[in-house]
């Protein structure tokens, strides 16, 4: 994309063209070693074939070049051509070897890759980008850089650039003059503090990386609206109005969103000014609850209502919630998702009725400190329910109904005042009803609930699950070893592990 080689049409976005140029070379033995995302299954790196690599290094020996930086190597850099178009510099010795000044003088260099931690770099980098006037592509990820130059905005070619696991507090607003930028990377730079307010004027924008843990101020993204990939949006505050409602335009949004410090929203109706739900191309939304301030008044509830996603989304991540409902009535885009996990809900004594999700087939729960009990609730079988729109699965015999139906890998984490997990047979007053609960469980895992006496019937007698895991939970670790009260109801499970 950076070079020029691929091209948009009205029929295919240029993103959707490379994937399927990708996919062509590999299934062409072009790649090997792959490795894959856990979660989607997607390649995130690979590596050329060896035969390939040598061959395409023979083949454009004038064109690109690489070198590794251990000790003197002017001398090396010097033998190649100044027509390289490409070039990589990998550093062996973090911050031993400073940045070879024969690289100014590469003046027709389109990519710079440094792998490594050189030294001096901040010292270089001026002249560096002065020099090298026409790069397209520029790599500097963990290369110790505390401020990024403001003569970068001179790079009038720039495509790519990547400055993630930097030192960075802010960048200069020059780079908003990069208006040929399709890819820009800070994430992982721990002491950024702000985005440049005129960031809006990179319009051809499609992908921005900045995840981070610490709190970054975002402003003016509503101009951002060639945006693909977001992995992070901050909520930032100003007096009583938040920025949430910058995200309006970007509807071509794709894949993954995370939206942090939503526990600053002080009026719910900012954020449905967001309008999530336009975005048809998310997949996975996590939501964060963080506060930057002592909160006298919580409106998570309010404000998770108001999101309202797309239909498309099969992967929810909830973390923070301070409310007290997951939500008044879940809308049918719920029924849709594969993959759910919760995490530090403050003031949860219950949880949800997820077993009522249809498609559910991975959930994960941890760090809920108020919740002492598990129960039919947590099914979908309690007599009332928030959640009004999940229907129970029914088996083939109206008699019958099923929670969890779909459910594979289920998770609890760090609970640790969790002390009793019921099971779903309590209730006899209709005993016309009968009930199957997680017919398809495969994995299950409890770490660290250190109070947890128990595990329900429907787990010990189910059929399907291949795998349990008990980490730092002394009491289920005491019944369910080998020789323990519960070792007949567990031992034909195939793969007990206890750490």
């Amino acid at each position: 994309m950076a070079q020029g080689f691929l091209r948009e049409t009205h029929n295919e976005e240029v993103e959707v063209t490379g994937g399927e140029c990708f996919e062509a070379l590999a299934a062409r033995s072009f790649f090997q070693d792959f490795e894959k995302d856990e979660g989607d299954g997607s390649i995130y790196a690979c590596k050329m074939h060896d035969m390939l690599h040598d061959f395409a290094q023979n083949l454009t020996k004038n064109e690109c070049f690489s070198v590794d930086i251990d000790g003197a190597t002017e001398s090396k850099i010097d033998s190649f051509s100044r027509d390289a178009r490409h070039s990589m510099i990998v550093f062996r010795n973090d911050e031993t070897d400073p940045l070879p000044a024969t690289i100014h003088s590469f003046k027709k260099l389109r990519s710079l890759i440094v792998d490594g931690y050189p030294s001096s770099m901040n010292a270089a980098l001026p002249k560096l980008i002065a020099n090298l006037s026409c790069l397209r592509t520029l790599k500097l990820s963990r290369c110790g850089i505390q401020e990024v130059p403001s003569n970068i905005g001179k790079l009038i070619h720039l495509r790519h650039v990547d400055l993630s696991k930097n030192e960075i507090r802010e960048l200069p607003e020059a780079m908003c003059e990069l208006y040929n930028m399709l890819t820009l990377d800070v994430s992982d730079c721990k002491k950024l503090e702000r985005l440049p307010d005129n960031i809006g004027r990179l319009v051809k924008l499609r992908h921005l990386s900045v995840l981070n843990d610490q709190f970054v101020k975002m402003r003016g993204f509503e101009g951002l609206s060639s945006l693909r990939e977001l992995d992070d949006f901050h909520v930032s505050v100003s007096g009583e109005v938040s920025n949430i409602e910058d995200l309006r335009n970007l509807n071509h949004l794709q894949g993954s969103l995370t939206i942090s410090w939503l526990g600053d929203v002080k009026d719910p109706d900012e954020v449905r000014k967001a309008e999530l739900k336009s975005k048809k191309h998310l997949t996975r939304l996590d939501l964060w609850f963080e506060s930057r301030t002592d909160r006298r008044i919580i409106r998570d509830d309010e404000v998770l209502e108001a999101l309202e996603p797309p239909l498309n989304i099969d992967s929810l991540r909830i973390g923070g919630y301070q409310g007290v409902i997951l939500l008044r009535v879940f809308p049918g885009w719920i029924n849709k998702l594969r993959v759910v996990s919760l995490r530090e809900w403050g003031k949860i004594e219950n949880l949800p009725p997820l077993g009522k999700l249809p498609s559910l087939e991975k959930l994960r729960v941890g760090r809920m400190e108020c919740v002492g009990r598990v129960g039919r609730e947590f099914l979908g079988l309690g007599v009332d329910s928030d959640i009004s729109n999940g229907e129970m699965t029914s088996s083939s015999s109206s008699n019958t109904i099923i929670a969890f139906p779909k459910l594979k890998s289920l998770s609890f984490w760090w609970m640790g005042n969790w002390e009793e997990w019921e099971g779903g047979n309590e209730d006899k007053t209709n005993i016309s009803i009968s009930t199957i609960i997680m017919p398809s469980l495969r994995s299950l895992e409890i770490l660290k609930c250190p109070k947890l006496k128990a595990l329900p019937d429907y787990v010990l007698q189910s059929t399907t699950l291949e795998q349990l895991e008990i980490y730092k939970s002394p009491i289920l670790k005491e019944e369910f070893k080998a020789g323990g009260k519960g070792w007949p109801n567990a031992s034909h499970t195939p793969n007990i592990r206890f750490y």
